[in-house]
C-alpha cells in the first residue's frame, strides 16, 4: 500500500508464479507498475480497507451477495485460472494495514504445474493450518514493510532538512544559494567521471552502492550550510566601506562640506573687500585638491587586486584633515552603538577628521564567538569581531575584506562542521561532515578549518574542493567580482595543482573527461566559454609499465 496526495493505492511489490514461469510466460512487466485505487469491490481492496482475511475455495464461485468480486480479466490476460485464494492483511503492531499478501491456488502437490484446464483438478482450498501459517508470515512481512516505510520516511526527513537548509541559504542570499545548487551538480559530474575511470590512481574509486552516492550528494548540498550564520553584509561586501551600506556616501558628504566651507570663505573674503582673483584662484585650487582627494578615496574603496602604495600614503595625509561638526553625533543611536562611544561628548562645534579610525569603530568579540578548542580548528581568531575603521578598511591591500571579515567568511566552515557533526545522521551518512568539512582543506596542509593533509582527505572531499573552487571562479552573479572565462579559471586550478594544493589526478580527469565543458555549457554565459589550451594545462601522462 502506498499513499500519494492523500490517496491510498495498491501495487505489486512482489509477484511469483511457478506455473507461468515454467511455461515461459513469466509476469507481464507492465503489471508490476500498475497502481490501482483501494475499493471494496476488489478482493485485495476489501482486505486492505477492512483488515479482514478472505479465504475463498473458488474465486469464480463467490456468492453474489458478497460486496466483493473476482476480476477475471487478469486470468485472461495471463492465460491462467485462479481457483482457491487466501488474502491476508499485513498489519503493523498498532493495527495499521500496510499491505496485502495474496496467495492463489493451493496445490495438492507442490510440483504440479497448472494450466487453465487442469487448475480445478490440481488445486484445493486453503485450510485452517494454511491460514494460520500465512497470517504469521504476514505479521512478519508487516514488520518488514513497517521498517522499510520508517527507513524511507527517515530518508525523506533528511532530504527535507537538506532542502530546508539549502532553501534558507538561497532565500537570504541568491548568490550563495545558486552556489549551493551548482556545486553538487559539478561535484556529481566529476564523481561519475572518476567512477568510470578504468586505469591510473583513480581506477579503484567507486561508490559502494546508492547509499554512498547519496551520502556524497548530501555532503555536496550541505557543504556550505554554515553560511546560514554568515552575515549577508560580509558575504556580499562589494566595496571596502560596505558595512553594511557603502559609507563612501557619508565620506563624500564631508568633502561636500569642505568644498562648501571653502566657497563660503571665498564669498566672505569678497564681501570683506579681498582681491577677487586671488580668492577665486584659491577656491579653484581647493576644489581641484578636494576632487583629487576624493578620487583617491573612491579608488581605494573599490578593492582592486592591489592598492597603490601612493594612494595609501595619500589616505594617511587625508586622515589629518578636519571639518567642523555642528550636531550631536550621539542622538538617535541604538544602545549598543551608544555604549561604544565612551567619554564625555565634545562641545559643539567640534572638529572631526576627514577619515578616522575611531574607538566606536571597534566591535569587541564576545566569548561565545571563540570556538571550543576540542573541535581542533586551526583558524586564528581575531581579537575584534569587526573593525569598522575608515582608514583601516580603505587600507586593505587586496579585495574588500578586513582580516576580521575574512575570518567571518571562513568561519562558515566551523559552523558547517559543528552543525553536521551535531546532527543525528544515520550510519549510512556518517561521512557527510568529513566530506563537506574538507572542501577548503588543501593537500599541503595549509587549508582550513583544520589544516588537514593529503592522507587525511578522502577522494570525495577532494572532488568537492575542485567543484567548489571552479564554481566560485566562474560564477558571474557575485556582487564583488565578475565571472572568469574558462581559460583563466582552469589556469588558476592548474596553478593550485602545481603548488600541491588540489588533487592532480582529479584535475587531470576534470580536464580530459570534458566535465568542465559540460558544466560550462549548462551554467556559464556564452562569452565565458573561450578557447582552452588543454595540452598546456595537462600534466604529461606517466609512461606505461
Amino acid at each position: 500500500m502506498e499513499e500519494e496526495k492523500g490517496e491510498k493505492r495498491l501495487w505489486f511489490t512482489a509477484f511469483q508464479n511457478s506455473s507461468l514461469a515454467a511455461r515461459g510466460a513469466g509476469i507481464d512487466p507492465e503489471l508490476l507498475d500498475v497502481r490501482f485505487p483501494i475499493t471494496p469491490e476488489r478482493l485485495v481492496g476489501w482486505t486492505a480497507l477492512h483488515g479482514d482475511v478472505l479465504n475463498l475455495p473458488d474465486v469464480y464461485a463467490i456468492p453474489p451477495d458478497r460486496p466483493y468480486r473476482f476480476d477475471a480479466g487478469l486470468d485472461r490476460r495471463m492465460g491462467y485460472r485462479a481457483v482457491s485464494m487466501l488474502v491476508v492483511p499485513l498489519r503493523t503492531m498498532v493495527g495499521d494495514v500496510v499491505g496485502v499478501m495474496q496467495l492463489i491456488n493451493r496445490k495438492q502437490e507442490s510440483s504440479s504445474l497448472l494450466t487453465p484446464e487442469t487448475a480445478a483438478a490440481l488445486v484445493r482450498p486453503f485450510d485452517a493450518a494454511d491460514q494460520q501459517l500465512i497470517e504469521a508470515l504476514a505479521a512478519l512481512a508487516a514488520v518488514c514493510v513497517e521498517r522499510t516505510l520508517a527507513h524511507e520516511g527517515q530518508q525523506r526527513q533528511i532530504d527535507s532538512m537538506i532542502a530546508l537548509l539549502a532553501g534558507a541559504i538561497d532565500a537570504r542570499s541568491a548568490h550563495t544559494g545558486r552556489h549551493c545548487s551548482r556545486v553538487p551538480e559539478l561535484a556529481l559530474l566529476l564523481a561519475e567521471a572518476a567512477e568510470a575511470t578504468q586505469a591510473g590512481p583513480l581506477a579503484a574509486f567507486r561508490f559502494r552502492g546508492e547509499a554512498e552516492r547519496r551520502e556524497f550528494r548530501t555532503a555536496a548540498w550541505l557543504h556550505d550550510c554554515g553560511k546560514i550564520a554568515t552575515p549577508e553584509a560580509v558575504v556580499e561586501k562589494a566595496t571596502k566601506l560596505d558595512a553594511p551600506c557603502n559609507r563612501l556616501h557619508e565620506i563624500r558628504t564631508r568633502f561636500e562640506v569642505l568644498l562648501r566651507d571653502a566657497r563660503i570663505a571665498m564669498l566672505e573674503g569678497l564681501l570683506a573687500g579681498g582681491d577677487a582673483d586671488t580668492l577665486q584662484r584659491a577656491y579653484a585650487q581647493q576644489e581641484q585638491d578636494l576632487q583629487r582627494d576624493f578620487a583617491c578615496v573612491a579608488r581605494c574603496n573599490l578593492g582592486s587586486e592591489g592598492t597603490d602604495p601612493e594612494d595609501l600614503e595619500h589616505l594617511q595625509r587625508l586622515a589629518g584633515r578636519t571639518w567642523w561638526r555642528h550636531f550631536d553625533d550621539r542622538l538617535g543611536l541604538g544602545w549598543e552603538e551608544l555604549a561604544r562611544r565612551s567619554g564625555p561628548p565634545l562641545p559643539l562645534p567640534a572638529p572631526e577628521c576627514l577619515l578616522s579610525d575611531a574607538p566606536h569603530h571597534r566591535l569587541s568579540r564576545p566569548a561565545a564567538e571563540v570556538p571550543d578548542p576540542r573541535w581542533g580548528f586551526n583558524l586564528t581568531v581575531p581579537e575584534l569581531l569587526y573593525n569598522r575603521g575608515e582608514i583601516y578598511n580603505l587600507s586593505v591591500g587586496r579585495g574588500t575584506l578586513t582580516p576580521e571579515e575574512i575570518y567571518k567568511i571562513r568561519e562558515h566552515m566551523i559552523h558547517t562542521i559543528v552543525m553536521l557533526e551535531s546532527m543525528a545522521l544515520p550510519p549510512s551518512m556518517a561521512r557527510v561532515a568529513e566530506i563537506a568539512g574538507g572542501h577548503h582543506e588543501t593537500l599541503d596542509g595549509l587549508g582550513y578549518p583544520r589544516g588537514l593533509k593529503a592522507e587525511q582527505l578522502s577522494i570525495p572531499a577532494r572532488i568537492l574542493a575542485i567543484a567548489d573552487i571552479f564554481e566560485a571562479l566562474t560564477a558571474a552573479d557575485r556582487p564583488y567580482k565578475q565571472g572568469m572565462p574558462l581559460s583563466q579559471a582552469l589556469s588558476i586550478l592548474a596553478d593550485m595543482r602545481d603548488r600541491g594544493r588540489i588533487d592532480a589526478d582529479l584535475l587531470d580527469l576534470f580536464l580530459r573527461s570534458g566535465v568542465y565543458l559540460t558544466y560550462a555549457e549548462r551554467f556559464l554565459a556564452a562569452e565565458q566559454i573561450d578557447a582552452v589550451d588543454l595540452e598546456a594545462l595537462l600534466r604529461p601522462l606517466p609512461p606505461s609499465p
